[in-house]
């Protein structure tokens, strides 16, 4: 079957790892018509990963996406798989997003290149190891690409697309066209590199953000509130090089002479950050990051933040 016609016809697919990235992508897969498998090695986990769905698939309904009558059809196309080989079996395309370590992923897409069908497109959602590393594991890499979608994937529109050097140029078609009929932005990368697209611009705003933290030039929260009150506004209308172009690149230019120099060029983690986590302090989880965190103020902060994405997804034009 070719993977083009598969949202239309009700193919199988399969997201493997059902963590808090599984379920999200695995909804969006069911939303497009595909009968999806989902797997986790966890025992229970494949379960409780339905319920999330189902759960999320709420978003979707305020945001105007879905009507509240559709969820039992939707998540009735998902179901907890006894094995990764059974998920696999016979389907269009698989999902990876099991744990961020190479040689799991390695183990997870050897297998899956002897279970899934020869035409199934197998798709990672890394978001830092090379393709061609966890490609390097099959017989047939030339299906083997990027597919990393963004948290939470449900709410976030765009996912990053990136071949190995192995990668067919028919597989990066097909993964471009099939995210695009589930109703995401597909942004296509020429070739894999470190950090790839989305997170080399988060990790370059975050490093300077952290150094000047650490100069003391001003407090997390100062900094988050001059991000949200100032450039967080202007880049869901115009992203960055519209801005650059209407501003002037003339001004933006001679904006870089003057600072480029003293921006941090630091090659490691900054010193704030190290700081924070050798003190135990790694973030919401734990009561304690760059901010304070209560149970109730963490899940507030996630209301807000959907609330948000959900109010994006209303007003979304559609440009892709």
């Amino acid at each position: 079957m070719a993977v083009t016609d598969a949202a239309s016809s009700g193919a199988r697919a399969a997201v493997i790892g059902a963590g808090r990235m599984g379920h999200g992508i695995a909804l969006e897969a069911v939303r497009g018509g595909f009968q999806v498998a989902i797997y986790d090695t966890q025992a229970g986990r494949a379960e409780a990963a339905v319920a999330e769905a189902k759960a999320d698939a709420n978003d979707l309904v305020a945001a105007g996406v879905i009507q509240a009558s559709d969820i039992p059809t939707i998540i009735g196309r998902l179901t907890p798989a006894i094995d990764l080989e059974s998920a696999a079996a016979d389907t269009a395309v698989v999902f990876e997003a099991v744990a961020e370590d190479l040689d799991v992923k390695r183990r997870v897409f050897a297998r899956l290149d002897r279970a899934a069908p020869p035409t199934a497109l197998l798709l990672s959602n890394t978001s830092s190891l090379a393709i061609s590393d966890i490609a390097a594991a099959c017989e047939r890499p030339e299906r083997v690409a990027l597919a990393h979608w963004i948290l939470p994937p449900h709410l976030i529109p765009a996912v990053e697309v990136a071949p190995g050097p192995q990668t067919s140029e028919a597989t990066i078609k097909a993964v471009r066209g099939l995210l695009a009929r589930l109703g995401k932005w597909p942004v296509v990368l020429e070739r894999e590199m470190p950090g790839y697209l989305i997170n080399r611009l988060q990790f370059a705003l975050l490093r300077e953000a952290m150094d000047l933290v650490g100069q003391g030039v001003a407090s997390a929260e100062e900094i988050d509130r001059a991000v949200r009150g100032s450039i967080a506004r202007r880049m869901p209308v115009t992203g960055l090089f519209g801005q650059a172009d209407l501003a002037g690149l003339d001004v933006y230019r001679q904006i870089f002479r003057y600072l480029a120099a003293d921006l941090s060029r630091s090659t490691g983690p900054p010193q704030a950050l190290d700081d924070a986590v050798r003190a135990g302090n790694t973030g919401a989880a734990v009561g304690q990051g760059f901010y304070s965190w209560t149970e109730e103020r963490r899940d507030e902060a996630l209301r807000r933040r959907n609330a948000e994405l959900i109010r994006l997804l209303r007003t979304d034009t559609g440009e892709r």
